[in-house]
């Protein structure tokens, strides 16, 4: 009976700096739609940016010309996000990224709204103010983690350790299924690395591991990455490849949020990053669309293949590493497509995830 009032007193807010198509924003938007569907108001606010994906199902409040970092813009922020509380009757903010963390929970405490935070990364660590900076993201009254690997990076920070919640991405197997039509084999096998372009997530590495002449991927594969070819880490890449002679070996698509046809085309997904993951939602939509996924050996790639598979680890670092684990795939194919999706379903899924963060809403009303 508490439940059932608490769910209809419950208005969330999420706050996001943009909606783009990464882990984090797809998250939110997996969390809008469950609370919806729960009969739950619930509102995103969000800057407004060029990589932001439109979504009409959502409630998205957008900020007009403000930026959460920018410290000149919070007065108005906070008249915006005071206006909005009041007129949409907002009880709980959900916060998952820093710079509103920093300069908006200590307001909203004030306005005495209940915050619950996410933390999706282990964060490096810098000098005093940087460490002082990434420690708001760990005071809202239930912090969420995304993985164990995330948690325990943090836990010894904290004396009272009950708020403290892991609750791992989930993806919709729904819509990470693959196709049912029967395609034409491609001579030519696909490679996707999914993840954005950025100095972390190891596109460069790929391009160097593939033109190694020890195990020549090029007979047989092509690379596929998703590049808008605007940032300069993008534009970046456009130049290794273009310096590797790879330019025919090298298909790009564009930043979207229907993916999962690129899953669908590929024959093997790789998650390249060279430092660790928070989660990787990569890993599991690869395992949902029944395709196998490399990744590397550290943080929350880590957490979930050693459950499923850890032969589909690798060092990062070794291409010696990264071709056992890549003739590992090839080789045991049809077992790893077999019980892949299965494995997401029970650990993995986006409606595991919503539930449970909704359960660390109603705590806080309890």
């Amino acid at each position: 009976m508490t439940y059932q009032k608490n769910i209809k007193n419950l208005v969330c807010l999420q706050i996001i700096p943009t909606m783009g198509i990464g882990g984090v924003e797809t998250g939110s938007r997996d969390i809008s739609k469950y609370l919806s569907k729960k009969k739950i108001k619930n509102y995103i606010l969000c800057e407004i940016s060029k990589n932001n994906i439109r979504d009409k199902s959502l409630n998205i409040i957008y900020l007009e010309n403000l930026k959460f970092k920018n410290i000149f813009d919070q007065y108005k922020i906070k008249i915006a996000l005071k206006k909005i509380i009041y007129n949409k009757g907002i009880n709980l903010v959900h916060i998952s990224s820093r710079a509103p963390a920093f300069f908006l929970i200590n307001f909203l405490r004030n306005l005495n709204i209940t915050i619950v935070t996410s933390v999706h990364n282990k964060y490096k660590p810098g000098f005093l103010l940087k460490d002082w900076y990434n420690g708001f993201l760990l005071k809202g009254n239930s912090v969420i983690f995304n993985s164990n690997f995330v948690k325990n990076s943090y836990v010894n920070k904290y004396s009272n350790k009950n708020n403290l919640f892991v609750i791992p991405r989930g993806i919709d197997t729904d819509y990470f299924q693959p196709s049912s039509s029967n395609k034409k084999k491609d001579k030519i096998k696909k490679i996707l690395l999914p993840s954005r372009i950025s100095s972390w997530k190891g596109h460069d590495n790929l391009l160097k591991f593939y033109i190694k002449k020890e195990f020549n991927l090029k007979d047989e594969f092509k690379l596929v990455f998703i590049s808008s070819h605007q940032s300069k880490y993008e534009k970046r890449i456009d130049i290794l490849i273009k310096n590797l002679n790879l330019t025919k070996f090298v298909l790009f698509e564009k930043p979207t949020l229907d993916i999962k046809k690129l899953y669908d085309d590929s024959f093997i997904v790789i998650n390249c990053s060279t430092r660790p993951e928070g989660f990787g939602r990569t890993i599991s939509e690869s395992l949902s669309m029944k395709k196998p996924v490399l990744a590397p050996n550290i943080g929350g790639t880590k957490e979930q293949l050693l459950k499923f598979d850890k032969k589909l680890l690798f060092d990062v670092s070794s291409y010696t590493s990264f071709v056992k684990s890549f003739k590992y795939a090839i080789d045991n194919y049809a077992n790893i497509i077999q019980k892949s999706r299965n494995f997401v379903y029970k650990n993995y899924s986006s409606e595991k995830m919503c539930k449970k963060t909704l359960e660390v809403y109603l705590t806080n009303f309890n």
